[in-house]
């Protein structure tokens, strides 16, 4: 769905939001232009809760493309989940898109890692991610169930 730039900053800004009602520490955070055209973003997270061994990290990156009339479609994102505390993580990742397609017939991937740096696959399989709410909304969900995150369900991509 094409955006307008206003609409990308207003709903950038709802992204931050939505963290900080969840007692997030979130910087303020900045759209940028790229000498391609493209907009973009980056913003990083501090979860509440333990700070050992350091806070649970959770971030969204987006990368919009221009498609005329001074609109934008997203291209790229990378919505990831860092659970220092609980020694994992968790992420759903779109970029690369014609690589992942010829290769793996997918646009999107995950990440899941039940021991934080040891993961049993590099990449598996996944569904796109709408819209940064749904990717943010399904990582906090997985950061706060305590039990496992299910990478033993996920399908590796081989």
């Amino acid at each position: 769905m094409s955006q307008s730039l206003a609409q990308i900053a207003s709903y950038l800004g709802g992204l931050a939001v939505h963290l900080r009602n969840l007692g997030a520490e979130v910087p303020e955070p900045v759209l940028d232009r790229y000498d391609s055209g493209e907009i973009g973003f980056a913003i990083t997270a501090q979860l509440p809760g333990s700070n050992d061994p350091k806070p649970a990290l959770i971030a969204a990156q987006e990368i919009w493309q221009p498609t005329g009339s001074g609109r934008f479609e997203r291209s790229e994102y990378a919505y990831d989940l860092i659970d220092y505390p609980a020694n994992r993580r968790r992420a759903f990742h779109m970029h690369d898109v014609s690589e992942y397609l010829s290769r793996l017939g997918v646009t999107a991937h995950e990440h899941c890692e039940e021991v934080l740096g040891k993961p049993t696959c590099d990449h598996y399989l996944g569904l796109p991610v709408y819209t940064g709410y749904d990717g943010l909304n399904a990582l906090l969900a997985c950061w706060s169930d305590p039990g496992l995150l299910g990478c033993a369900g996920l399908r590796c991509a081989r």
